[in-house]
């Protein structure tokens, strides 16, 4: 058992970095992540993170995380969020708030905070709850990635509810579920609150804690190390540029993966559904990929690609797309049109990669007519070295 304790600006900007990649273009906005962290540091503070052997068994745990679409949108004036009823904002941290909620509702105390899955910000806000709180926060997370529903992380996989769970947001709502009907219920009652919390400023947090867990259970479903494991992705990235090598390559070592394509963003087509982003990105090939097209479709996160047409790697293997220069991930929201990039492809945590996983987070749950194959076969067939 080995502790990972981040100390100095650096790291949180090599962690940031990493869990941005392994977001797979969801999981928050990297600037939201810096903000959540980098405080700390300045105050002299280290962040441990706690491998999850080092959780007692009877340990109460909980995750805490944000939810909504991630799509931009125009944020109201002051006179327009008033004449809704929204005023300004009364909690600062409603991460924090929510997890003295359902402490307060359950009537025992949480010992450990888990993330929910990678992600910028969505990594970087639990790990600033559990600061605040004095709680451990748990090197590991449900997913092993972004993803963008409750229903497709590990303990709903293992038949676990959200609720009890708690909802709070920056306007002072503060709500309470005590049950639903299923998992894809829970979610969607977040996501309409979230569409509520998020109408006058889409930065604004809808925070939900819920998934409690005995240290026990969670041991079994967390991925575990993964926080950890995004520092080091960051940092690998970092030297390489500081070496002069290609970061595109390096981050797919870093990552375990490989480099899949490289071009220009030629067209971003994109909506805001449900509480959801939900679009395609076709990138026109340059180099040794000029003159083929990929398309990458997304749902906050990216889950498909195509290659001239023809079904390529999906999810649940991880795809991120990069700066091709920098080195830079990007989430969806701020990918735009010329720019030069390269998509990167990965493995899946191996609990995905099963039927129970595939059944979640698989092509055909996102409506494709499409079957599974792992992105070691594909590449495979389609010439690339594994």
């Amino acid at each position: 058992m080995v502790e990972r304790v981040i100390r100095v600006e650096e790291d949180v900007k090599d962690l940031i970095r990493g869990l941005t990649l392994m977001g797979t273009g969801g999981g928050g906005r990297p600037d939201m992540g810096i903000d959540y962290l980098l405080p700390h540091i300045r105050e002299g503070k280290e962040i441990t993170l706690k491998p999850p052997e080092a959780i007692p068994h009877d340990s109460w745990t909980c995750s805490v995380f944000g939810m909504g679409s991630i799509a931009p949108q125009k944020t109201l004036s002051s006179d327009e969020r008033k004449a809704l009823g929204y005023g300004d904002w009364v909690v600062e941290k409603p991460m924090v708030e929510a997890v003295q909620e359902l402490e307060a509702y359950i009537g025992y105390r949480i010992q450990a905070i888990v993330p929910f899955e990678l992600g910028a910000g969505n990594t970087a806000a639990p790990i600033d709850a559990a600061v605040r709180l004095g709680v451990a926060i748990v090197d590991g997370d449900y997913a092993g990635r972004a993803i963008p529903e409750l229903a497709q992380t590990t303990p709903a996989m293992h038949g676990h509810p959200f609720e009890p769970g708690v909802v709070c947001d920056p306007w002072g709502n503060v709500l309470i579920m005590k049950r639903a009907a299923s998992l894809p219920l829970a979610e969607r009652i977040g996501k309409m609150i979230s569409i509520a919390t998020k109408l006058p400023d889409i930065k604004a947090p809808c925070a939900h804690a819920g998934f409690l867990l005995k240290g026990k259970e969670m041991k079994k479903l967390v991925v575990s190390g993964s926080v950890s494991r995004c520092l080091e992705i960051g940092r690998r990235i970092r030297k390489a540029l500081d070496r002069g090598e290609d970061p595109a390559k390096a981050a797919a070592e870093a990552m375990g993966g490989w480099v899949i394509f490289r071009g220009k963003v030629r067209r971003k087509e994109w909506e805001s559904r449900e509480g959801y982003m939900l679009g395609t990105t076709t990138i026109e090939g340059e180099g040794s990929d000029r003159g083929h097209t990929l398309k990458v479709w997304f749902k906050n996160e990216n889950h498909m690609t195509f290659i001239d047409q023809q079904a390529f790697i999906t999810s649940p293997d991880l795809i991120a797309i990069i700066d091709a220069i920098s080195g830079e991930p990007y989430t969806n929201t701020v990918l735009e049109e010329s720019m030069n990039v390269a998509v990167l492809g990965a493995r899946a945590d191996s609990k995905y990669r099963t039927p129970e996983g595939l059944k979640l987070l698989g092509p055909r749950y996102f409506g494709f007519d499409v079957d599974y194959l792992p992105i070691e076969e594909r590449l495979r067939k389609s010439g690339f070295q594994v």
